[in-house]
């Protein structure tokens, strides 16, 4: 029993080693396929590592944009010796080279395309996706890598194909939230919606009509110019007892929906010293005496002025005034008629013209004055030799008041951004159509004009396009640059703003999209706050000067760099200037010309965002730019990959507003 219990013990272990001799193999093989497969995956995880790295760290290359720097360097991070650009040709990578494969593999079998529709060595498939250009004119960096030679075990495991492959894509986009942000805003001076309204001036500019107006096209100084498509009929029949003053007042707004005035995001001009047109309705009816003289046309042109009712001139002017009168007499003898400007009396006296029957002379328009009426003082002295008014027993002195207007511009006092207004009629004078006989408003065929009115206004704010673009302003009050509490609702002292300027707001911001009330204070931050009280402009310039000279991270170039160092194109600036500020944008229309919101609360909503190069500031310790005020930065608005920027979408279009963000898509 016992002899025949351990033979069979000695036949199973005899068994056991059978099976283990049989079954080893495959025990070895099962494990090193499990190897294989992890390092598989590894390999493939880390290719695709590689080609993240080099098209990320390349995004560092279009702050300025060099297509030579963006090749050298995505070879560099994708561990890839070279790079093929989209022209075929080699661009040898930055050395040390990061993340190579791993197992060893050798720069021969590393293979990396940019901005190319396929593969290396492979005509399918085709990303239609990619712009086959070079990157700074494509805003991306396509980063497609491919690994040949696999070793055969790999090249199992990839379904025989003999090369893997990675793709990653960095596309440049239109910033949409960012962090870091200075609390300082700027409003678009280009309004979505404009509406002329013609107004009874002798009954608190009552409406008599209104004409919409659409943007029909730019003119050389890049203003948008507006116009109504179809003439609007106004009647000039008698507004008080006798004549018709009609003023013309232009509506702006940046809400389509809002077009009145007194509606929000509306600014209506001018609603401090008259409308920017004035239409002169005069009677042909009627005596005129010496002791009441009657003006039957009076009309205006520039002179020296730029025109004659609308004038931008930059300093005072003359402008030249021509009128048809009617005292009694068709003698001249004796009479004086002397032009009064906004309650100013001209030295120099109008001259009589025996052809055209008309007293014609100068005036002097004062700068940035808005709406001035003109009046005539109509005299005569019966002393003279063969006197007109004779008869009289003493010197006549007679004023003829308010016979037209002329408005001189002012974009911070009283006009805005309208840089032109004429009113023009159907068949007659396509411009200048500011003075018509009145008549009674049955009598439909003679009263009604059919009038176009047609303004030029600021283009919307824009990037700079070359070194020679002229230079732009930034006030730390009223709408060309204010002051902006951040985050919101914001009250901080003066102490506190400062530090703002100097570190940048806290939180992160975003566009406007969902809530124009700005109903939710919370990160992502919607809205800033303007009209801040108490923040005067020692905090403020101390918190400029601060931010641009001694900002950690950034290098303040003590002689700026916009240098004529890019063939007359936008200057290339350094991503580590620290003149380089960055700023809100809030609509057209939400903030008045002090810098207060027209919106009936403090917050108002971020239309965008935007970088601005200093090349002045008022601490500037270099007087890189002595022309600076006191209260005020300027230099030039520029198309910026803010490192600091979140989030992005759409194209970011190099002409337009707006920051840019290096965004991996694929």
């Amino acid at each position: 029993m016992g002899t025949h219990v351990r033979r069979a013990t000695r036949e199973q272990r005899g068994a056991v080693l059978v099976f283990f001799a049989l079954f080893a193999p495959v025990a070895v093989l099962f494990l090193s396929f499990v190897v294989d497969v992890g390092d598989w995956f590894d390999h493939a995880r880390h290719l695709q590592l590689q080609a993240d790295a080099g098209a990320l760290a390349a995004a560092q290359g279009f702050q300025p944009c060099n297509d030579t720097t963006i090749y050298s360097v995505a070879g560099q991070y994708s561990g890839a010796a070279s790079v093929t650009t989209p022209t075929g040709e080699t661009v040898t990578s930055t050395s040390p080279l990061y993340n190579p494969q791993l197992g060893g593999t050798t720069q021969a079998n590393i293979h990396e395309l940019i901005n190319s529709p396929t593969y290396y060595q492979q005509s399918s498939p085709v990303d239609s996706s990619v712009s086959s250009t070079n990157p700074c004119a494509a805003d991306m960096v396509d980063v497609k890598l491919t690994e040949t030679n696999l070793p055969w075990y790999l090249r199992l495991l990839s379904l025989g194909a003999p090369s893997a492959h990675a793709h990653a894509r960095v596309e440049i986009l239109q910033a949409t939230s960012v962090k870091g942000i200075e609390p300082l805003a700027v409003a678009e001076t280009a309004p979505v919606a404009a509406t002329a309204y013609f107004v009874n001036e002798d009954k608190g500019n009552e409406v008599i009509s209104s004409a919409r107006l659409k943007q029909i096209g730019t003119n050389a100084q890049g203003q948008g110019v507006w116009s109504n498509s179809e003439p609007v009929a106004v009647a000039i029949d008698k507004t008080n007892a006798t004549t018709a003053h009609i003023g013309v007042v232009i509506a702006l707004s940046g809400n389509a929906a809002h077009t009145k005035c007194g509606e929000t995001y509306v600014q209506c001009f001018d609603n401090q010293t008259g409308p920017l047109l004035h239409i002169a309705g005069y009677s042909s009816e009627g005596k005129g005496a010496f002791k009441a003289p009657l003006a039957r046309q009076v009309t205006l042109s520039p002179g020296m002025c730029s025109d004659g009712y609308f004038s931008t001139s930059t300093e005072s002017c003359t402008f030249t005034i021509s009128a048809k009168l009617d005292y009694g007499s068709t003698s001249t003898h004796g009479v004086t008629v002397t032009p009064i400007v906004k309650g100013t009396q001209e030295k120099e006296p109008l001259t009589y013209n025996s052809e055209t029957g008309l007293w014609t002379g100068m005036a002097k328009l004062a700068l940035e004055s808005g709406s001035n009426e003109v009046s005539l003082l109509v005299q005569c002295e019966p002393k003279a030799k063969e006197a007109a008014c004779a008869k009289e027993s003493k010197a006549t002195k007679a004023t003829i008041s308010d016979v037209q207007r002329i408005y001189a511009s002012s974009w911070e006092k009283s006009s805005g951004t309208i840089a032109g207004v004429w009113v023009g009629e159907s068949g007659g004078p396509s411009q200048d159509a500011n003075a018509f006989e009145v008549c009674e408003a049955a009598d439909e065929n003679t009263c009604a004009h059919k009038l176009t009115v047609t303004i030029d206004v600021g283009g919307s704010l824009q990037a700079a396009a070359g070194y020679s673009d002229p230079l732009r302003q930034l006030r730390f009050e009223g709408e060309q640059g204010v002051r902006a509490g951040c985050p919101p609702p914001a009250s901080q002292s003066g102490a506190a703003y400062r530090e703002r300027l100097e570190q940048g707001c806290p939180g992160i911001y975003a566009i406007n999209t969902s809530d124009p009330e700005c109903t939710v204070n919370a990160s992502p931050y919607q809205c800033v706050t303007v009209g801040l009280k108490g923040k005067d402009v020692g905090p403020t310039k101390q918190g400029i000067d601060e931010r641009i000279e001694n900002r950690p991270g950034t290098t303040f170039y003590c002689s700026n760099n916009w240098q004529n160092n890019n063939h007359g194109g936008v200057p290339i600036i350094p991503s580590n200037d620290s003149r380089v500020v960055q700023l809100f944008i809030i609509p057209y229309g939400t903030i008045n010309a002090e810098g207060v919101s027209t919106l009936g609360r403090e917050e108002v909503p971020i239309q965008n965002f935007a970088a601005f190069y200093a090349t002045g500031f008022s601490g500037d310790k270099c007087k890189s730019d002595p022309g600076v005020g006191n209260a005020e930065i300027v230099g030039h608005f520029i198309k910026y990959v803010n490192p600091l920027a979140i989030s992005g979408e759409g194209k970011c279009v190099a002409s337009s507003l707006g920051e840019c963000v290096a965004v991996l898509t694929r």
